[in-house]
């Protein structure tokens, strides 16, 4: 059987080394892995609330839009809570539902900067991506 000539001594620190070498690596992964998610999430959220919107106006009795607005920005209350801010949340409805005509396309969409969503500071490296969902429905 061959002898050990190297001393376990000489390799001590590689460990700690290689991990400062991977560990910034990993955690650039885990974390755009949760913000992908979350922005994923967000976008299913925004979707949903902006079909709650068409649902709205869709409605022969719904004759305000800013009773569309009013039902988008409530689904988008439990999400968010920047939902009641129009600066951080911009919702755009049909605006003359009272004279609407039956079968007329309504649409409704709703836009977020993720900026404003995120938990990372994006704005050093001036990356400012949108959100947004579109949802169309016919008039009742």
């Amino acid at each position: 059987m061959p002898r050990r000539t190297q001393k376990a001594t000489e390799r001590s620190g590689v460990a700690a080394i290689e991990f400062a070498f991977v560990a910034p690596v990993f955690f650039l992964l885990i974390f755009g892995l949760i913000e992908a998610s979350r922005a994923l999430n967000m976008k299913q959220a925004l979707t949903n609330a902006a079909r709650e919107g068409c649902r709205t106006a869709s409605l022969a009795t719904t004759l305000s839009s800013d009773k569309v607005d009013a039902a988008t920005r409530d689904y988008l209350a439990a999400v968010t809570r920047h939902a009641n801010n129009p600066d951080k949340v911009r919702v755009t409805v049909p605006s003359s539902l009272a004279t609407c005509e039956t079968g007329t396309e309504l649409t409704v969409s709703i836009e977020v900067d993720f900026q404003d969503m995120t938990w990372l500071p994006l704005d050093f490296m001036n990356f400012r991506p949108t959100i947004s969902a579109v949802q169309c429905v016919h008039r009742e």
